[in-house]
């Protein structure tokens, strides 16, 4: 299965001019074992992937997240017995996906990526990213994982500051989250976004904003990096997954992250069909190389 997933992979970056297309292995995520405060971080990879759990109190004292790194997805904010990674437990157009588990309202666990050069938030495109809800879950169904930008005021008559801009579905028309099946969420200039600080100029709707009247009330606003995660404050266990982050800021901005186990072989009948493919090229290599001879 994993030579399909690559196969896909190159297939959508073909086809989709300059939007990037990568995969992301459980082999890839940062080997987490650390301490911030009460919280201990315990990375584990087995033959279903990897999983970071941080045990201890909630409480942003006592988060652990891997060292900030550009350019690579990262278990950060991450605490209160909640557990983020890269496994096949909930599979999503391959062998795995990111899964995300907590266990009351102190867990909070996020993935980040960090742009290793900025990009403005007024060249912003559209955003997509598919989810899952497990009926494990027993928090509110109108809670599930947010996707979020982090972005940087640069303008010169204010005060530099970042803070999350936050995509939930519960304010895009999702008052109750699907459970145990993927949904995809597409995110345009018209989706509802909100700030967790208050340092931005809310849009013409108050807290709760399109984006691009959230663009329109900041000047020079610049994304340094994307979030998906899970809580705090959430009431109850949560169980459930994403797969196919992608955005585009225009040009060469663009990218869609497909997560998959890194120990994936094909299946049967992806060798197979490999194989027929192989025989096909043969034969007509074979053909090519004949040559005719005429009697005189």
């Amino acid at each position: 299965m994993r030579f399909i997933a690559i196969l896909g992979a190159v297939s959508l970056a073909a086809l989709s001019g300059n939007v990037s297309a990568s995969t992301v292995y459980n082999s890839d995520l940062y080997n987490l074992n650390a301490s911030n405060g009460a919280g201990t971080a315990t990375t584990v990879t087995d033959a279903n992937g990897t999983v970071t759990t941080v045990a201890g109190p909630g409480g942003g004292a006592n988060r652990v997240g891997a060292p900030v790194t550009t350019d690579t997805w990262l278990q950060r904010n991450t605490g209160g017995n909640a557990s983020v990674g890269i496994t096949n437990d909930l599979p999503r157009s391959g062998t795995g996906s990111l899964i995300f588990t907590g266990t009351s309202g102190d867990s909070k666990a996020d993935m980040e990526y960090y742009f290793s050069t900025p990009v403005a938030l007024a060249d912003f495109v559209s955003a997509s990213y598919d989810v899952f809800r497990s009926s494990l879950s027993v928090n509110p169904e109108a809670q599930t994982i947010a996707l979020r930008f982090l972005v940087n005021n640069t303008s010169m008559s204010l005060p530099a500051s970042s803070t999350y801009l936050i995509f939930e579905p519960v304010y895009n028309g999702y008052p109750s989250a699907p459970v145990d099946q993927w949904t995809s969420f597409n995110i345009t200039g018209d989706s509802i976004f909100w700030n967790n600080n208050g340092v931005l100029t809310n849009g013409s709707t108050g807290l709760y904003s399109s984006l691009s009247s959230i663009i329109a009330a900041n000047n020079g606003l610049v994304v340094t990096g994307l979030s998906v995660g899970i809580g705090s404050g959430w009431n109850g266990a949560f169980e459930g997954a994403v797969d196919n982050v992608s955005y585009n800021f225009g040009g060469n901005n663009a990218n869609s992250f497909n997560f998959e186990l890194s120990s994936a072989v094909p299946e049967p009948a992806s060798w197979a069909m490999m194989i027929v493919g192989l025989g096909l090229i043969g034969a007509s290599l074979r053909r090519a190389s004949r040559v005719t001879v005429f009697a005189a």
